[in-house]
């Protein structure tokens, strides 16, 4: 806010009082220093920080990954209240797979920066339909202990990220490779408004 020479400094304080008082940070945390605060405060002030210019998009990269499980769900119900007052867009980024259930209402999977499958979220993980998808979502356990799910575990080498050429870059892993693989793969839709980027895509999945 300093830094746009828009405000005052009484304007700054003013609005400084209300993001912490938005965003749940104490009053006596004000003059603290990133020391002086547990992960989850300083989560806090990171969120008012993106906040103070009222922006309309925010990327959030990894934001609940270093809390433990109680602190990540405070700040990501933070998270979707501000959205609601704030009429707020998240990009998510994230390797947490229940995170990304709990706060996305469509999901963007990628595989070595290649995206592979889109689709809204409660769709994608009833209906995963790419092989890496499926691997990924069977890694998440499960407190249902009437129902066995196979965990898929990947075999082969991992692709370079260097200068990859334009095939599927998953094509190494795949149980389904063929050699059709190392063409470029572009996301199709298979079924309505879900994304895969698999040319056995209907075949794997019987569709």
């Amino acid at each position: 806010m300093q830094l746009t020479h828009k405000y005052t400094k009484a304007q700054i304080d003013e609005e400084v009082t209300q993001l912490m008082e938005l965003c749940g940070v104490e009053e006596r945390l004000r003059l603290a220093y990133p020391h002086e605060m547990d992960g989850g405060r300083r989560q806090r002030v990171g969120i008012a920080r993106a906040l103070a210019l009222n922006p309309e998009f925010i990327v959030c990269d990894e934001p609940v990954s270093a809390l433990d499980v109680s602190i990540q769900a405070q700040v990501l119900n933070l998270l979707k209240e501000l959205q609601q007052k704030r009429n707020l867009t998240y990009m998510f980024v994230t390797h947490d797979l229940s995170v990304v259930r709990h706060i996305s209402n469509d999901i963007g999977v990628m595989y070595l920066g290649q995206m592979v499958e889109t689709s809204e979220s409660k769709e994608l993980f009833v209906q995963h339909l790419h092989p890496y998808t499926k691997a990924l979502l069977s890694a998440i356990p499960s407190t249902n202990i009437h129902s066995k799910q196979e965990r898929i575990i990947l075999k082969g080498e991992i692709t370079s990220p260097i200068n990859p050429k334009p095939r599927c870059r998953f094509a190494a892993r795949c149980p389904y490779a063929t050699p059709e693989c190392s063409q470029p793969q572009h996301l199709e839709e298979i079924l309505p408004n879900h994304f895969v980027s698999c040319h056995r895509c209907k075949e794997i999945n019987n569709l």
